[in-house]
Formats: C-alpha cells, sequence, structure tokens
C-alpha cells in the first residue's frame, strides 16, 4: 500500500460514546469554541499581518521533501486539491509537504490539508479495497464515510469553517483490529484516494482524524486534521488556532 505522510467493526451504538472521546482527544471544538487550554494556547502572534499575504514556497508538489515555511498569511490558491481560494494564518514552526499537506512539529503532531474527495474505500482493512464513488454534494460525502467498513465514526457535527456551513466528522482507529489485515501489519487505514490531488489520505494507528466537509455555495470542500499521540494541550491548541484563521475566498 502506497502510504503518505497525510499521513475499525462498523459503527454502531459505540458511535456518540466514541464521538465524546474524540472531541476531548482532539480539543477541537465544532465552532472554534473554547479547547479548556486557554493557558496553553500558542498564537501565531510572531504571523505577518494578515493584510500582507505570502506565497507557500515552490516546489515540485509530487516531491516527498517537507520544507519549512515563514508564519504569517498565507493564499492558497484554488487548484486540483481545493474548489475555491482560501487564507490561512500559520504560527512558527510549520512546514508543507506536496504543496498542500501543512505539519505541525514535522508532522509528529498534527497536519491538516485540503482536498477534493470523489472516492472513498469500501473496506480500508482489506488492501486492495475496491474503490467507491462518491455524489458531489457535501452530504454525499457525509454518508459514504458514515457506511464506510473499517475506521469507527462519530456522529456527524454541524457546524462552521472558513466562513460556510460544515459537517465534522471524527475518524479512530478501532481497538479491536482482528481481522483487519492493513492494521495487523501496522499500515493504518487507507479511507481515500483523491484522484484530482493524486493523493492518498491513510488514518494512522496513533491517530484521530476530523474531516471537515464544507459547503462553498454548493460545492464540496474537504479539509482534514490528523492529531497523533501524544500530542500536547498546546500542540491542539495551535492547531485549533490555525483552523480558526481560515478565510473561504469567493
Amino acid at each position: 500500500m502506497k502510504r503518505t505522510t497525510c499521513r475499525p467493526e462498523t459503527v454502531s451504538v459505540n458511535r456518540l460514546a466514541l464521538a465524546a472521546g474524540l472531541l476531548l482527544a482532539a480539543g477541537l471544538a465544532g465552532c472554534g469554541g473554547d479547547s479548556g487550554v486557554s493557558d496553553e494556547r500558542r498564537t501565531p502572534s510572531s504571523a505577518t499581518p494578515s493584510s500582507t499575504l505570502l506565497s507557500m514556497p515552490d516546489g515540485d508538489t509530487r516531491d516527498d521533501a517537507v520544507v519549512p515555511f515563514e508564519p504569517g498569511t498565507y493564499l492558497i490558491p484554488s487548484s486540483a486539491w481545493s474548489v475555491t481560494d482560501l487564507t490561512v494564518t500559520f504560527p512558527e514552526g510549520w512546514t508543507v509537504q506536496y504543496g498542500h499537506v501543512y505539519h505541525q512539529n514535522d508532522g509528529e503532531t498534527a497536519e491538516f490539508y485540503t482536498v477534493k474527495v470523489n472516492e472513498i474505500s469500501t473496506d480500508p482493512c482489506q488492501d486492495g479495497s475496491t474503490p467507491q464513488k462518491v455524489g458531489p454534494r457535501p452530504q454525499d460525502l457525509v454518508a459514504a464515510l458514515l457506511e464506510q467498513e473499517g475506521p469507527v465514526a462519530s456522529d456527524p457535527v454541524k457546524t462552521t469553517l472558513g466562513g460556510y456551513p460544515a459537517t465534522r466528522i471524527d475518524l479512530g482507529i478501532p481497538k479491536d483490529s482482528k481481522g483487519c489485515s492493513t492494521l495487523e501489519a501496522d499500515f493504518g487505514l487507507q479511507l481515500w484516494y483523491s484522484r484530482p490531488a493524486d493523493k492518498y489520505f491513510v488514518l494512522l494507528p496513533d491517530g484521530t482524524a476530523s474531516v471537515y466537509v464544507v459547503d462553498v455555495d454548493g460545492n464540496r470542500q474537504v479539509f482534514v486534521t490528523q492529531v497523533r499521540e501524544p500530542a500536547s494541550a498546546a500542540d491542539r491548541a495551535e492547531l485549533q488556532t490555525v483552523l480558526d484563521s481560515i478565510r473561504i475566498e469567493r
């Protein structure tokens, strides 16, 4: 299996309990609310003023090199992985890979990226799982993720991101991996392959992912975060400040 630095029985009655646990573990409030660690928050105080938009370092987006960049507010233009322009403010110490995967602490604690998802794996527990096409509407992807075999999914949460309505689903690795060949091989779960971006997303054994499906004037935009253990409260709070800074430009 091809594994990217972006870097499960089926969901049942345990979904509500998982949702509460994931929200606590990831420290990600649906609307950017109080994370409970305000004394540890690391805000992008050293960032360039938002009126001065920066550009990500140039480079071959197929190259897996991790490139550091200066703190500041960046314009992320529409592309194979984004349906619209957006701006994001990053604090010091972040890096970028493939041109659109943003790493905190070189990906050792957290990362996030934008992506266009048009198909998901039917059963990520099995290597070589047949891909399943997903309809174009935001709710099509939400429904597909909730029905996907393998990861444990929370109930969907209505929220906003970048000023637009969104649905967030938190995904985790099940405690019982018996019969899941990819987990038994310590590969993680490949949830989807994005043809537009030519990238995979793998839910890591030590990771918790939050998928934000955003409705941008009828167009579907997906934002993904993955927090890896043992991320600190300060790391999670910093990731939240980055998410809160996103503004979608139309």
